[in-house]
């Protein structure tokens, strides 16, 4: 089981979550691998119905660039749509994710991470773009859960798990956002999973990745955190302390 974040600086990590915005950290650190995530955050902070054309130009040629030079250590998304942020903001986000997928899975030379969404708690979504994905790239390597994030249902969740597993049997399935809460239900189903706010109850703990994300915490607390979290997982994990 990988797990996957950003770590608080002055920690080196194995298994690095990045976007636009924090990409360049992996020319700064050591690690195993990689995901580059096309950071659907962007959404929450504006009316925007779509990426911008310019965005998906520059991610494609991004996603090239970088693959270049990280070779098999990095995995990139394929720009995806959510519908657990804002519901029904997109439109039909599984078609719209579906030909995002199409699209840039034709570009050769970069390991692409294609996403599974669906409408909003809605098993059957699930399961139809689950199904519509296979049939666009058969026995893909990897591909990932991306409708898991914001939703606190456990049954969405375990539910969304067993079916991506069941129509990718050997893949390697990543689960964006998963909680904790979540993990001891699902873990069996999925290969990895990340993290960038976990849930511990602290507001001053609430972002351990950047420094400039949370001022008034101290750099130190952070550290301690995050190893604390770290052991919450492996307890998990090896089924002392489930939920």
């Amino acid at each position: 089981m990988r797990f996957y974040t950003l770590p608080p600086s002055g920690i080196n990590y194995p298994y690095l979550l990045v976007n636009p915005r924090t990409y360049k950290i992996l020319f700064k650190t050591r690690f195993e691998h990689a995901i580059l995530d096309c950071g659907v955050e962007t959404f929450r902070f504006n009316d925007l119905r779509d990426y911008p054309p310019a965005f998906l130009k520059k991610w494609k040629h991004m996603a090239v660039q970088l693959t270049e030079i990280f070779g098999d250590k990095l995995w990139v998304t394929i720009p995806d749509y959510p519908d657990d942020i804002t519901p029904n903001r997109f439109g039909d986000n599984v078609e719209k994710t579906l030909q995002n997928i199409k699209e840039f899975i034709t570009i050769k030379g970069v390991n692409w991470l294609p996403v599974i969404q669906s409408k909003y708690l809605d098993k059957f979504s699930f399961l139809y773009s689950a199904h519509k994905l296979k049939e666009i790239i058969g026995d893909y390597p990897r591909v990932a859960i991306g409708t898991v994030c914001k939703t606190g249902n456990l049954d969405f969740i375990e539910y969304c798990c067993k079916a991506a597993r069941k129509a990718f049997p050997t893949s390697h399935i990543h689960a964006f956002g998963l909680t904790l809460k979540a993990l001891p239900k699902v873990h069996i189903y999925i290969t990895s999973w990340d993290s960038l706010v976990p849930e511990c109850g602290r507001k001053k703990w609430r972002h351990w990745l950047l420094d400039s994300f949370n001022r008034n915490c101290n750099l130190d607390e952070r550290r301690k955190f995050f190893y604390a979290y770290l052991e919450r997982v492996n307890q998990i994990l090896l089924g002392n302390g489930g939920v």
